[in-house]
């Protein structure tokens, strides 16, 4: 299942998917995009199931080849990713089956000056059946 964090502001959405993952979860955003679907096949091989792992900012369509984006669905699907990206309709047609929950982080503009942090209340989570 995918775990999704977008918005405009990448640290606060980092931050919020930070507070999100359950405990024991694996953390390798700091993987270079090149090594990440090695890594992620290498944590599968070890574990194949029940694995939560965090795997930080990526934007598939620039970051990841199509053969990556292959290799990487069947993780996907074992897993519990989650991820940030700048904009979720850049998401592969088959990431998006997988999708579990998406989560937009952005702020309320009372005033755009004085606008409150995402802590405030500034998120907005849609759910699976909408």
């Amino acid at each position: 299942m995918l775990y999704v964090y977008a918005g405009m502001d990448m640290v606060a959405c980092d931050i919020r998917a930070r507070k999100d993952l359950p405990a024991g979860a694996l953390d390798i955003s700091k993987t270079p995009a090149s090594n990440l679907v090695d890594a992620l096949l290498t944590i599968f091989g070890h574990q194949p199931t029940g694995r939560s792992v965090y795997i930080g900012f990526v934007d598939p369509i620039l970051m990841l080849s199509q053969q990556d984006e292959v290799r990487s669905r069947k993780v996907f699907r074992a897993f519990d990713i989650y991820m940030v990206v700048s904009n979720p309709f850049i998401l592969p047609f088959s990431w998006k089956n997988g999708l579990k929950s998406l989560v937009v982080v952005g702020q309320h503009t009372k005033d755009v000056e004085t606008a409150p942090t995402v802590d405030d209340g500034g998120s907005a989570h849609i759910s699976p059946e909408v």
